[in-house]
């Protein structure tokens, strides 16, 4: 067996290895980086990249990422509940401060990998694609890598970047399985579309919740389409993803005029997410989990891209200051866990917190009713799309404020209620069920039918809810900006 000595190996050549093997490289670190597969290469994802991920890619030079590149831009975007549209227009987060961009981005990743990847090289890692793992092992103090070739890889460090089905996770011993944190995703690249380039669509149906589906502009009338489920409420209810998509598809051209000649380009393709409230611990002796491998995907949209790039350049501190002491014990390298805790808790708990809540499929109308009253508070209150809706999305997830707006509303929509319902009487018919008293009545729906039907499960998610709000309890003493909205020194 031929054997390589490195200072750093990473597994994984997704965005979060390729941004690692980069920061390391610039800062002089031997670093080999592997994959088994060779790029460019499809990958389940919506292709969209948020601020904070275009922010990273441009930094690493990423040629797709820039202005001028031909690539879609997102500012605007679109949300449906059903058929009706809830809210249309800037998306209100996305202002361009702290030298984050104003806008996101279409990339697909067969461009966008490869690129990041070319950007690790140049900065000094070398890359190895076409290398799948076949076991990794510690010995001696010493990280083995055992490639399917043959060959053996030696470092006292790696990182884990090699996705949610991770060898190195399992490896050491890290297996996460718990449905109430894995997502499923289904997506399928269209063309012949006739709709707005710089524009994501988001759309809710009652049916299909917790999940919800997308369609972003991937340029010249094509677009990526798809569809994301809670894996527990899917196998509770029977939701086949691949139907749910179908169904999407049908809906969709039903719905909006610019989809009814759309045609599929290849097949549809699948995958999961693991969210980070899966996350027990994201060091071992001898390295570290970033990226999908670390479970870093937001709770809500299971969007991953933007964490795992982040995730990435926190684990280079930490990397950097074992390798400058010689030391790579698991003491060592905990490090990582409390800086990336820091870095994301404030936002991620409030996301786990509302995840939480939707994981129980008999509050869907609840959560439908009082989902589609906020996106419409947001188109009329431009400081509650803001705050409020930086969570389906944003970066400045500020718990606190977004609970005192919560509640802010709460109260005005129960005078409203208290005066409709007196103009009412006053003229004799019958009270609107559409506001507060509405949204109280569907809850307390929701739990009769909840505990009748699975007493055990009511009892669990119960629990979970709770055990999700007293983790939220720091977040809500957070104040100022949230630490992801400042970035990252590169």
């Amino acid at each position: 067996m031929t054997q390589r000595r490195v200072d750093v190996i990473v597994v994984g050549g997704g965005p979060a290895g390729a941004t690692a093997a980069w920061a390391l490289a610039r800062r002089g670190v031997n670093v080999t980086l592997v994959d088994r597969a060779r790029f460019p290469r499809e990958k389940v994802c919506g292709d969209y990249l948020e601020p904070a991920a275009l922010r990273i890619a441009r930094a690493m030079g990423a040629p797709s990422v820039l202005p001028g590149s031909g690539q879609p831009v997102i500012r605007r975007n679109s949300v449906y509940f059903g058929p009706h549209r809830a809210w249309s227009g800037s998306i209100p987060y996305y202002d361009g401060a702290d030298g984050l961009p104003d806008h996101g981005m279409i990339v697909p990743r067969t461009r966008l990998d490869a690129e990041l990847l070319a950007a690790a090289a140049a900065a000094g890692a070398v890359v190895r694609e076409d290398c799948a793992v076949a076991s990794v092992t510690r010995d001696a103090g010493l990280m083995q890598v055992a490639l399917a070739n043959g060959e053996l890889l030696t470092a006292p460090l790696v990182v884990g970047a090699d996705g949610v089905e991770s060898v190195v996770a399992r490896s050491m011993g890290i297996v996460r399985r718990d449905r109430r944190h894995i997502g499923i995703a289904r997506r399928l690249y269209l063309e012949g579309l006739d709709i707005a380039e710089d524009e994501a669509v988001v759309w809710f149906d009652d049916d299909q919740i917790p999940g919800y589906g997308w369609l972003f502009p991937t340029g010249c009338g094509g677009g990526n389409v798809g569809v994301g489920l809670l894996s527990e409420a899917a196998s509770r209810q029977d939701l086949l993803v691949p139907a749910t998509l179908e169904d999407a598809l049908k809906r969709l051209a039903i719905r909006h005029p610019g989809c009814g000649k759309a045609r599929p380009v290849g097949p549809p393709v699948g995958g999961i997410v693991k969210a980070y409230g899966a996350i027990t611990t994201n060091h071992f002796a001898g390295g570290l989990l970033v990226g999908d491998a670390g479970c870093f995907a937001d709770p809500i949209t299971g969007e991953g891209i933007s964490q795992g790039m982040e995730s990435a350049v926190i684990a280079t501190r930490t990397l950097m200051a074992a390798l400058a002491a010689g030391r790579f014990e698991a003491a060592d390298l905990a490090r990582f866990d409390r800086e990336f805790r820091a870095h994301f808790d404030p936002g991620m708990r409030w996301l786990g917190f509302c995840a939480a809540l939707m994981r129980n499929w008999h509050f869907r109308h609840w959560l439908w009713r009082i989902t589609r009253r906020g996106f419409e508070e947001a188109a009329r209150n431009p400081d509650f799309a803001r705050v409020a809706g930086s969570g389906f999305g944003g970066l400045d997830i500020r718990p606190r404020d977004i609970i005192v707006q919560l509640w802010s509303r709460v109260f005005s929509a129960g005078l409203e209620d208290g005066i409709r319902l007196l103009a009412a009487l006053i003229a004799g018919r019958p009270p609107r069920g559409d506001g507060l008293a509405g949204d109280v009545e569907a809850w307390q729906r929701a739990w009769r039918e909840s505990l009748a039907d699975d007493p055990a499960f009511h009892a669990r998610w119960l629990a979970d809810l709770g055990q999700a709000l007293f983790a939220l309890i720091p977040a809500l003493r957070h104040g100022g900006m949230n630490p992801r909205r400042i970035g990252l020194e590169l």
